[in-house]
């Protein structure tokens, strides 16, 4: 999977105020760091090639958010409305999006790398390309998403919700949860280990696994 290259020596230190000076709401080349946007409601910001680190965005509405070659590190995006989100070769590092709504969204070559993402709202989406590593997904939802590549790495996720949603190659064999909330139906092709589907077997079957 392609991740971001940003040539960071020479990204433009900005603010993300500066927004509003393109008429296309455009952030192009330019590293954001540590700031705090609250209560804010943009429609179409988009980001290229950029570096932005210990941002909080607390409860903005930023509908059909775009990003693309771009990397966001030790941000925040708890509670943001991110609808219609378009993202390309964007990697999210320690990153929070607790509650994050991103349904509707696109996802090509996109990462999220020691995030915590509990109650994240990802559905209706198309993941074309997306990773998952050593992130928390527990209650978030996934249900109705068209999914060509997706890839989860020593993740939680725990009752996430998978409805809709064909589950064929995807592997979660080396993942936590206790549940997922899934159409029985959809649960062939998924990738599991033999514990998780003795526990899948019995939730969505009434097996029980006997060893002798």
């Amino acid at each position: 999977m392609s991740l971001p290259k940003l040539d960071q020596e020479h990204l433009v230190k900005a603010r993300f105020g500066d927004i509003n000076n393109n008429e296309d709401q455009l952030l192009q080349a330019v590293h954001l760091q540590s700031e705090t946007i609250t209560n804010l409601d943009l429609t179409h910001p988009i980001f290229e090639n950029c570096l932005v680190e210990h941002v909080t965005f607390s409860d903005c509405d930023l509908n059909k958010f775009e990003a693309t070659n771009t990397i966001f590190k030790n941000c925040d995006f708890s509670n943001c409305q991110l609808d219609q989100a378009s993202l390309y070769e964007v990697a999210f590092e320690n990153c929070k999006l607790v509650g994050t709504v991103l349904d509707n969204s696109y996802f090509n070559e996109v990462s999220f790398t020691t995030c915590l993402m509990d109650l994240v709202a990802l559905n209706k989406c198309q993941i074309k390309t997306a990773q998952f590593v050593e992130s928390r997904l527990v209650d978030a939802s996934m249900n109705d998403t068209k999914i060509k590549k997706i890839t989860f790495e020593h993740c939680q996720l725990n009752r996430l919700s998978l409805m809709f949603t064909k589950l064929k190659d995807i592997d979660v064999s080396n993942c936590q949860f206790q549940r997922l909330d899934v159409d029985g139906s959809q649960l062939r092709g998924l990738i599991v280990n033999p514990e998780q589907a003795a526990q899948l077997a019995q939730l969505y079957f009434g097996l029980r696994l006997k060893i002798n």
